[in-house]
């Protein structure tokens, strides 16, 4: 007895050690989003053309300098309001089952769409917002953002008295709760879309801050007031003289803390894009494919910083005296410098002012009178004059500052274009001349160009070292450096980015897949939009789509991935063991995603396992097959379709002409099983369920009489015999 009072009160005095360590372990934000798009509003209302884009955007944004991981990141297209609800009900238990140690959680609800002065509009289906911010605050994080990209959405701010107060943030440090709503338009305002920029202004503005535009401070990282502030003033800027009318986003913040609360951080990027101190002007960014990614106005005097993905861009800048043109590629882990010396100048077109005054080419024009001004708006000129210097790395892990060559010093132009290259081997030219670009290139031996627009074709190889806007075929192998097309090739292909196919008979290496990457053995990639195949092995860290394969392996996978091994590091890998009612033991393998895992396994008489017969004596059971995993909270249930061949050494065929007349469909089993997890642990599920096996009479009538099936009577053409089973896997 005094043994027993002595441990307990040791084991309380050490309580509130064992309580600050935990203390101590938590760190960081754990961040869950829901991203919506509706396109639709319902009868007599226009279709929205950019609300589902809109939603993929910022939900990238967020996602790659936001701290929202793809784990808890939910995109929602034209839903319903029970998809909605459903959505919020999933974030909230996936709140509540989190075994994180972060110091709070955060809730981000962005829509984009139609609405009215009472609710959104889910087509022709209402979701007031009373009820809509009652399901909001349901989602049991510290805080709440809340971002409406749609008309008259300032009424969801002023529901249920809400009023407008002081933004008064947090940082990570702090331990607070509260909510945050921003809203694209006032209660009586008109929220728009442009053609132009293939979006809305709201959220134009709102992601071209969250990427660095908005750090007035210049700390690389966005707060919620920096966001909110530069993107009033960029919608505002961008609507006033619009015949909808302007829009004034309009806010209610409602926080207990104290500091920042830091939306995105421009430090984490993958590649990063400078304007130069010195620049000044107008600088509108576009991707490979023509996408406007921002257009800012810049001051000289101060740098500005923008994260963005690596990749290859196109520019202009437009100031007072020229427009400038060119292209250029942030590297991983780069800081790509960009000003007027890195482009080249471009004859300006006449243009035609609304109001009837036409300016010639030679007449310097104000930089707000070169817009093309749509009938939603003008743009706006951002001051900068707050912004620092990028802080210089405190060592050699830290992106740097380098100055790299631009891709094209000349913008694309069809006179200058080599319409037709012939080379003996790389480098040799038989006939055409060196340019830019190509439009087909031919290779005796090899073929080597810069830019190609058509087709590369060479007996052995080609090597394009810029970009590739079309086909690359070859007999041994293809070189590019951002592939618009596809690679075909008898060996392998090795690129950068590629949009669209990548096919080899042996292997394909690439940094970013959109499309197909094809191979006989195996494929290497970074990202995976798309189907990655190979005859042997797939390798990629991050996978949107499927990987099929012999063995697939990857950091994460959205989609499915199907071979005899997967190998993906947020996917399922469980080593597992059962006990059922036919008296048998088995051992499987589970590899994949939730959406579709594979299982192979093997099971016997467990009486047989455990004693000392000879295992070629006993009777096996082999077996593979496929399924999926449905989640409810801590909770599991498996659903799997297996195929089983059933192993007895005196029935197998003892000579190979005597294989080529057996029936191996006497030994199959088809047979699915269910397996429910009551209680799943971190690195253990203990699992009960049931399996049924199919008996076709005449068909399998050998492979059941070297079995034993407790459960169902043979008394029709095709029988089911159930399992009963309980065991455990290790994950």
């Amino acid at each position: 007895m005094k043994k027993l009072i002595f441990i307990t009160v040791a084991l309380l005095s050490l309580s509130p050690i064992f309580a600050a360590a935990a203390d101590d372990n938590a760190s960081g934000v754990d961040r869950y989003a829901v991203y919506i798009g509706s396109n639709k509003g319902g009868k007599g209302r226009e279709e929205l053309l950019y609300a589902g884009s809109d939603a993929q955007n910022f939900k990238k944004a967020m996602s790659e300098i936001g701290g929202v991981t793809e784990d808890n990141s939910y995109v929602l297209i034209d839903p319903s309001k029970e998809t909605i609800d459903q959505t919020l009900n999933n974030i909230s238990r996936k709140i509540n089952n989190s075994q994180s140690h972060a110091k709070r959680s955060e809730f981000i609800f962005y829509y984009s769409g139609h609405s009215d002065e009472n609710a959104l509009l889910l087509g022709d289906i209402p979701y007031d917002y009373s009820s809509l911010k009652a399901a909001i605050t349901e989602v049991p994080s510290d805080i709440h953002v809340v971002i409406l990209d749609s008309c008259y959405s300032g009424n969801f701010i002023r529901t249920k008295g809400g009023q407008k107060r002081k933004p008064f943030l947090i940082d990570d440090s702090s331990v607070v709760t509260g909510h945050a709503y921003l809203s694209s338009s006032s209660t009586n305002e008109y929220s728009q879309e442009s053609d132009e920029i293939e979006s809305s202004y709201f959220t134009n503005a709102m992601i071209t801050g969250l990427r660095g535009a908005a750090d007035a401070s210049g700390d690389n990282k966005v707060t919620l007031n920096e966001l909110y502030s530069y993107a009033f003033n960029d919608t505002l800027s961008k609507t006033e003289s619009s015949k909808a009318g302007p829009q004034h986003p309009n806010y209610n913040i409602t926080l207990v803390g104290s500091g920042d609360l830091v939306l995105s951080d421009i430090s984490t990027a993958e590649s990063m894009l400078s304007l130069s101190k010195e620049a000044k002007g107008k600088f509108i960014i576009r991707d490979a494919n023509g996408k406007l990614i921002s257009e800012i106005n810049k001051v000289a005097g101060q740098p500005i910083f923008m994260a963005l993905p690596a990749a290859q861009y196109s520019a202009v800048i437009i100031d007072e005296y020229s427009t400038k043109q060119g292209y250029f590629v942030l590297e991983k882990d780069q800081v790509y410098v960009l000003d007027q010396n890195s482009l080249s100048t471009i004859k300006r077109k006449t243009n035609r002012v609304r109001g009837g005054e036409v300016i010639d080419d030679d007449e310097i024009l104000p930089i707000d009178d070169l817009e093309e001004n749509s009938r939603r708006g003008s743009r706006r000129r951002y001051d900068t004059d707050n912004m620092d210097e990028l802080p210089e790395p405190e060592d050699d892990d830290e992106p740097k500052i380098i100055k790299v060559e631009t891709i094209m010093d000349k913008p694309f132009d069809p006179n200058s274009m080599n319409v037709f290259h012939l080379s003996a081997v790389p480098g040799v030219t038989l006939a055409g001349f060196e340019s830019e670009s190509s439009l087909f290139s031919v290779g005796i031996i090899g073929a080597l160009d810069k830019n190609i627009y058509a087709i590369q074709h060479s007996n052995v190889m080609n090597i394009v070292s810029n970009n590739l806007n079309g086909l690359q075929l070859s007999g041994v192998f293809n070189i590019a450096g951002q592939v618009r097309g596809a690679q075909v090739t008898g060996v392998f292909n090795t690129s950068g980015d590629v949009s669209g196919a990548q096919v080899a008979g042996v292997f394909n290496t690439a940094k970013d897949v959109n499309g197909i990457q094809t191979a006989g053995l195996f494929n290497v990639a970074q990202k995976v939009n798309g189907v990655q195949a190979a005859g042997l092995f797939n390798s990629a860290k991050e996978v949107k789509g499927v990987q099929l394969g012999v063995i697939n392996i990857a950091d994460s996978n959205d989609g499915l991935a199907i071979g005899v091994i997967n190998i993906i590091k947020d996917g399922m890998h469980h080593l597992g063991f059962n006990w059922d009612t036919n008296g048998m033991f088995d051992m499987f393998f589970q590899s994949g995603t939730k959406n579709l895992f594979i299982t192979i396994g093997v099971a016997t008489d467990a009486k047989e396992f455990f004693s000392d017969k000879d295992w070629d004596d006993s009777t096996r059971v082999y077996y593979g097959g496929f399924g999926t995993e449905f989640r409810f909270g801590f909770s599991s249930l498996d659903l799997e379709f297996l195929g089983k061949f059933v192993y007895n050494r005196n029935e197998l065929p003892q000579t190979g002409s005597e294989a080529y007349e057996y029936n191996f469909g006497q030994l199959f089993i088809p047979s699915f099983r269910l397996t429910f997890n009551p209680f799943s642990l971190k690195h253990i599920d203990f699992s009960l369920g049931a399996s049924f096996d199919i008996h076709n009479w005449g068909a399998n009538d050998t492979a059941f009489a070297y079995t034993y099936h407790r459960f169902g009577d043979d008394e029709d053409d095709t029988t089911v015999h159930p399992a009963v089973f309980i065991g455990f896997k290790i994950k």
